[in-house]
C-alpha cells in the first residue's frame, strides 16, 4: 500500500472515526444483532441481515482507517510566503474559463471540492502543490489540460 499524505488535522480526522467506529459503532450493532437473535429464525430476520451488513462495512472501514493512519506520511505547510502549500488558501486564475477561485489546498481525506478544497493528489492540487505566486502551471485532467496561475496567497 501506497503512503497516505495525512496534514496534522486530516490524521485527527481519521482517528477520530477509528475511535468511534470502535466505541460506539461496534457497540450498536452488538446491540442490534443481539436484538435481531432474540426475534428467532434467523433464515427471514431482515433486522439480522441489515446488522451483519453494517457489522461487514463497519469493519471493513477499520481495517482502511487502521491501513491509512499506519502508511501516513504527516506533512505541514512551508513558511514561504510565496509559496502555495497544503493547508492554504490562494486566488487562482483558471485560463480556461477565465475566472479567478479561492482554492484550498488539502489532504485527500480532507477534500471537498463543492467548497474548493482540492486534494495535493487530484490534477489540480498537483499542479498547484508548490507554486510561487505568479507562476503558471498546466493541470493535466482527462477533460483536457488547462492552465493555471496562483495570484495571490490569503
Amino acid at each position: 500500500m501506497q503512503n497516505i499524505i495525512l496534514t496534522e488535522s486530516g490524521k485527527k480526522k481519521l482517528e477520530d472515526e477509528l475511535e468511534y467506529l470502535k466505541t460506539v459503532k461496534r457497540v450498536e450493532i452488538k446491540a442490534a444483532l443481539k436484538s435481531a437473535r432474540a426475534q428467532g429464525d434467523l433464515s427471514e430476520n431482515a433486522d439480522y441481515s441489515a446488522a451483519k451488513d453494517d457489522q461487514s462495512m463497519t469493519e471493513t472501514r477499520i481495517q482502511e482507517l487502521e491501513n491509512q493512519l499506519k502508511n501516513a506520511v504527516i506533512i505541514e505547510s512551508s513558511d514561504d510566503a510565496d509559496i502555495f502549500d497544503i493547508n492554504k488558501t490562494a486566488l487562482v486564475k483558471f485560463y480556461d474559463i477565465g475566472d479567478t477561485e479561492e482554492v484550498t489546498l488539502v489532504s485527500s481525506v480532507e477534500a471537498d471540492a463543492k467548497n474548493m478544497k482540492i486534494s495535493i493528489e487530484s490534477p489540480l492540487g498537483k499542479a498547484l502543490f508548490k507554486l510561487r505566486i505568479g507562476e503558471k502551471a498546466t493541470v493535466e485532467s482527462p477533460d483536457g489540460n488547462y492552465d493555471v496561475e496562483v495570484e495571490k496567497l490569503l
